[in-house]
C-alpha cells in the first residue's frame, strides 16, 4: 500500500513539475511552437514570430526574449523585423543580441528613438488635444532603422519579404508579407486583425475625438490584406487565422459599419432619411472660436464661440465656459457695449480646455465663484490625476460642485446640473429658463446635424462610448426644452424626433462597436483605462515612498482573474498584484518605495496585466517627476 501511495506521490511530483517547467519555459520563451512550414510564433499573451533558415532567423516583433528558439537549432538572430511600435511588441529589444539591426516602419522613430520618446512623454501628460499615439514604450531603443515602405521587397535566406503598409492600429503599421518557393504565403499582421470580425484593443484606431479618421485607414489596412491572398494570417493578438478571406471580410465589415457610425449627420440623413429640420439659433457663431463679436442669442443672453454670457435683471454676469484670453476681452467689450454689471459666476460645462481655460484670464478672479458637477470639477482641479485629452496643466479652484440631478440659484435664476456624459465622461447639462424658454445647455455632445457631424464624438481615451450618448439624448428628450445650448456657435432649436434618433444612434452604434471588439464589450476592450494608476502622476524624490491606488473595471459579467505587474524598468523591482475581480470596479492601496539614486526626471513605469493567454488592452501607466 505504501508503494502505491509513494507511486502516486511520484507521478504527481513529476507531473507538477512538468507543469512548472512548463510554466517556466513558458514565461522564460521557451516553447516556440511550428505555425507553418519554417516559422514559430513565440509563448505569451503577445505573438512574435521567427522565420528560420538553417541556423539563422528572422524575428517578426520581439515581444519575448529568444532564448528557446536554441531548441530548434537557431544560433543567429539575422535581424527584426517590427510591424509596429506599440511597447507590448517590442520590449524585448533590449534584451537582443548585441549586434542585431532592428527595423521598423517609416516614421515609427517618433515613437521608438530615445529622445523622440522622452519628448512624448514629456508633451503628451497632460494632454492639450486629442492626437495622440497609444502604448508608447517607457524609453526608447537606439539604433532602430525606421525606413520600411510599402511595396519594399526583403530578399532573405530564399524568403521574399514585403512590406505592405497597413496604419490604423497604430498611427505607424505594416505587415510582412512571406513566402519561400513559391510555398504558403505567410502575412505577419501585427494589430491589424485579431480574429475574424475583430480588433484588439480599439481605441488605437481612435485617431482624433469626433471622426473615423483612424478607422479610414483601418478598413483601407484590412482592404491591402484580403489583396494578399494570405493562406496564413499571423497576428500579434490573437490565434492563427487560417480562413483568411473570410477574417478579413468580417472584419472590413464591422470596420466600415463603426467608421460610418462614428457620425450622427450620415446616421441620421441617409441610414433613418427624412431627417428633420430645426434652426440654428446663432447660426453665424457655427464652429467659431470665440474671435467673432457676440450674437445676441435672446434678451439676457448671448454667445461667442463656446461662451455664453447670462445676465441678471439687475445686471450682474454670469459665463459658461471661458475660452482662452479672448473671453476676458471678448466680456469686457460686451460689458462696455450693453451696459452689464459685474461677473459673478462662472461654470464649465466640461473638462476640455477649450472649455475653462479663459478663467484664469479673467480680471478680478479672486472674486468669480467657479462652478462645475463634481464629476466635472475632478480632472480640471486635480490634472494629474487621470489620463484624459484637452486638459490643462493649472488646477482650478471650485466654489461649489453640485451632483447629478442637485440644483442652484445664482440671482432669479435656478440651475439644475445633470451628469451628461457622451462625447467625454466629465461632462454636465444646465437645464434653467431663460427669457421665457426652457433652455438645456448640453456642453460638446450634440451639435446641429449640420454641424461637426452632429456630435462631439465618441473617443475611448475621453471615456466616452455610445451608450453614454443614448442615455444623455434620452435626458434632454425627456426634458423637452425649448432649446438646446450647444456649444462651438451652436446652439439649436430643440426637435424631438432629432433626439429620439440620436438615442436610436447611440444604442445603434454600441451593438456595432460590440462586434468589432473580442470581449464583445466595447466599454471594456475599447476603453483604455479599464487599468489605471491613480494618481497617473505624480512628483517624488529618490529613496521616497510612492502611493497611490491600483483601479481594475471589470465590465464583464464573469470574475476576472490577472496579474498586473507595474513594470520597474530595472529602477526597482517591479511590483506584481494577481486580483480576483467580480463585475464592477475595484481600487488596491499601492505602497512602493523608491530606492536612492534615480536621477531625476520624468520616468515612465509600464501597467502590465494578464491572465496568462491574453494581454489586457488598456494602456495603462505611472509616471513620476523625480525632483533633485
Amino acid at each position: 500500500m505504501r508503494r502505491v501511495a509513494l507511486s502516486i506521490l511520484t507521478c504527481v511530483t513529476v507531473l507538477a513539475l512538468a507543469v512548472w517547467l512548463g510554466r517556466a519555459n513558458q514565461l522564460a520563451g521557451d516553447d516556440w511552437t511550428l505555425v507553418a512550414p519554417g516559422v514559430l510564433r513565440s509563448p505569451g499573451p503577445v505573438a512574435g514570430y521567427a522565420i528560420l533558415a538553417g541556423n539563422k532567423a528572422l524575428l517578426i516583433d520581439a515581444p519575448v526574449q529568444t532564448s528557446g528558439l536554441a531548441r530548434h537549432g537557431v544560433k543567429q538572430i539575422d535581424r527584426v523585423l517590427l510591424t509596429h511600435y506599440h511597447r507590448s511588441v517590442c520590449s524585448a529589444l533590449g534584451e537582443l543580441p548585441k549586434g542585431v539591426k532592428v527595423f521598423s516602419p517609416k516614421g515609427a522613430n517618433e515613437w521608438l528613438a530615445p529622445k523622440a520618446v522622452e519628448k512624448y512623454w514629456r508633451d503628451s501628460l497632460p494632454l492639450r488635444g486629442s492626437r495622440t499615439a497609444y502604448l508608447v514604450v517607457p524609453t526608447g531603443f537606439d539604433g532602430v532603422d525606421d525606413s520600411l515602405v510599402d511595396g519594399q521587397v526583403i530578399a532573405w535566406e530564399g524568403w521574399t519579404i514585403t512590406v505592405r503598409d497597413t496604419p490604423g492600429h497604430a498611427l505607424s503599421h505594416v505587415a510582412f508579407s512571406a513566402s519561400k518557393d513559391k510555398g504558403e504565403r505567410v502575412v505577419f499582421c501585427g494589430g491589424a486583425i485579431a480574429a475574424s470580425g475583430k480588433l484588439w484593443a480599439p481605441y488605437t484606431t481612435d485617431w482624433d475625438h469626433w471622426t473615423d479618421k483612424g478607422l479610414q485607414p483601418t478598413a483601407k489596412s484590412l482592404r491591402a490584406l484580403l489583396a494578399e491572398k494570405a493562406d496564413i494570417l499571423c497576428p500579434a493578438h490573437g490565434e492563427i487565422i487560417k480562413n483568411t478571406q473570410i477574417a478579413l471580410a468580417n472584419t472590413l465589415k464591422t470596420v466600415e459599419e463603426i467608421g460610418y457610425l462614428k457620425s450622427f449627420e450620415r446616421f441620421t440623413k441617409e441610414r433613418l432619411g427624412k431627417a428633420p429640420e430645426y434652426r440654428f439659433l446663432a447660426k453665424e457663431q457655427a464652429t467659431s472660436n470665440g474671435s467673432k463679436p457676440w450674437t445676441r442669442v435672446s434678451d439676457h443672453l448671448w454667445i461667442t464661440g463656446n461662451t455664453y454670457v447670462l445676465k441678471s435683471k439687475d445686471g450682474a454676469c454670469l459665463m459658461l465656459d471661458p475660452w482662452d484670453k479672448r473671453s476676458a476681452d471678448q466680456f469686457a467689450k460686451l460689458q462696455k457695449d450693453e451696459k452689464l454689471g459685474t461677473l459673478e459666476v462662472v461654470m464649465f460645462s466640461h473638462a476640455h480646455f477649450d472649455h475653462y481655460d479663459g478663467i484664469h484670464y479673467l480680471p478680478e478672479r479672486e472674486r468669480i465663484q467657479v462652478w462645475a458637477l463634481d464629476i466635472v470639477a475632478r480632472p480640471i482641479a486635480e490634472p494629474f490625476l487621470w489620463r484624459a485629452p484637452f486638459i490643462d496643466a493649472r488646477p482650478v479652484k471650485f466654489d461649489r460642485k453640485p451632483k447629478d440631478g442637485e440644483s442652484l440659484t445664482w440671482r432669479e435664476y435656478r440651475f439644475k446640473f445633470h451628469h451628461l456624459p457622451g462625447q467625454s465622461e466629465f461632462t454636465m447639462g444646465v437645464e434653467t429658463m431663460i427669457d421665457g424658454k426652457r433652455c438645456f445647455f448640453t456642453a460638446d455632445n450634440f451639435f446641429h446635424q449640420d454641424m461637426f457631424s452632429g456630435s462631439g464624438g465618441w473617443m475611448g481615451l475621453n471615456r466616452s462610448f455610445p451608450p453614454l450618448y443614448a442615455a444623455s439624448a434620452k435626458k434632454v428628450l425627456d426634458a423637452a426644452p425649448d432649446w438646446v445650448l450647444a456649444e462651438h456657435g451652436g446652439p439649436f432649436e430643440f426637435n424631438a424626433e432629432d433626439f429620439r434618433r440620436r438615442v436610436e444612434w447611440g444604442h445603434v452604434s454600441a451593438k456595432a462597436a460590440d462586434v468589432l471588439c473580442l470581449s464583445s464589450n466595447h466599454q471594456q476592450d475599447w476603453n483604455p483605462h479599464s487599468l489605471h494608476f491613480e494618481p497617473l502622476m505624480q512628483k517624488a524624490k529618490s529613496g521616497a515612498k510612492v502611493q497611490g491606488e491600483l483601479v481594475i473595471a471589470n465590465l464583464t459579467s464573469k470574475n476576472k482573474k490577472q496579474r498586473v505587474t507595474l513594470e520597474g524598468r530595472g529602477l526597482f523591482a517591479d511590483q506584481t498584484w494577481d486580483v480576483d475581480a467580480a463585475p464592477g470596479s475595484h481600487r488596491r492601496a499601492v505602497t512602493m518605495m523608491l530606492p536612492a539614486g534615480i536621477r531625476p526626471g520624468r520616468h515612465v513605469f509600464a501597467l502590465r496585466a494578464t491572465d496568462g493567454v491574453t494581454l489586457d488592452p488598456s494602456d495603462a501607466f505611472l509616471v513620476l517627476d523625480v525632483e533633485q
